[in-house]
């Protein structure tokens, strides 16, 4: 059994209309517990539920759920499933003081703050929350943008403190709700961790010991157009 299974693949694209939210959702079934990084976003439903199906999993299967943060793209689904849910004491506190509001950020779902209030559990840096698996709290992106140190397997899910390896590569911070200052030093934490890093939204990547990246996969995923009522839908591969 791989102990680390990408259930839905991020997607490195934004467009005119903003970010498309394409994140990637991975299960992680370690000591005895099965965890959700993260759960996509609304059109995710449907592919995130037959993602477990395939794993003979439904959303009460799942221990708990680990959001990397509250924006929508990663936390909407969360509705649909049972279990705690774990979030970082600074994204709760951004969360709960409202100071979403003064960053000017627009991706927190506001229903679900008090629909999913009950259900949050506090995590800080560096605790761990299964033998071998730790928090790492990066933030930037938003106060309490956090990922999760898979130790034995050499693996790094690191939300959107990484949007991609393009930024990684360059050094460029991701969009940021709290401060862009601190991804030089998130990035050197990375790797100085080394291993492999599945970022927010792209394909996973491993870090050598030399500091280069390699993509882990091949992006497969391809945008169905329907912009021309007289002709059959155009597939537009990604890459």
């Amino acid at each position: 059994m791989n102990p680390v299974e990408i259930l839905l693949s991020g997607v490195p694209v934004s467009s005119r209309r903003g970010a498309l939210g394409w994140c990637n959702v991975v299960l992680v079934r370690l000591g005895g517990a099965n965890i959700l990084f993260d759960t996509g976003s609304y059109g995710d439903r449907r592919g995130l539920l037959e993602g477990l199906a395939g794993f003979g999993l439904g959303p009460g299967d799942i221990s708990f759920i680990f959001a990397s943060h509250f924006h929508f793209d990663h936390i909407v689904n969360a509705e649909i499933f049972p279990c705690p849910i774990l979030l970082s004491a600074a994204e709760k506190a951004y969360v709960d003081t409202k100071g979403y509001l003064a960053s000017g950020d627009p991706f927190v779902p506001l229903s679900l703050v008090p629909f999913l209030a009950d259900r949050i559990v506090t995590v800080e840096d560096g605790q761990e929350i299964q033998p071998g698996v730790k928090v790492m709290v990066l933030p930037g992106h938003t106060p309490g943008t956090c990922g999760l140190v898979l130790e034995n397997e050499g693996m790094l899910l690191a939300g959107d403190s990484i949007k991609n390896a393009w930024d990684f590569v360059r050094n460029e911070p991701p969009p940021a709700f709290f401060s862009a200052a601190t991804a030089p030093a998130n990035y050197a934490r990375v790797r100085e961790l080394g291993g492999t890093v599945v970022p927010g939204h792209d394909l996973p990547f491993r870090i050598g010991q030399d500091g280069s990246v390699t993509p882990v996969g091949r992006q497969e995923a391809i945008i169905e157009s329907y912009a021309d009522p007289a002709r059959a839908p155009r597939q537009v591969p990604l890459c």
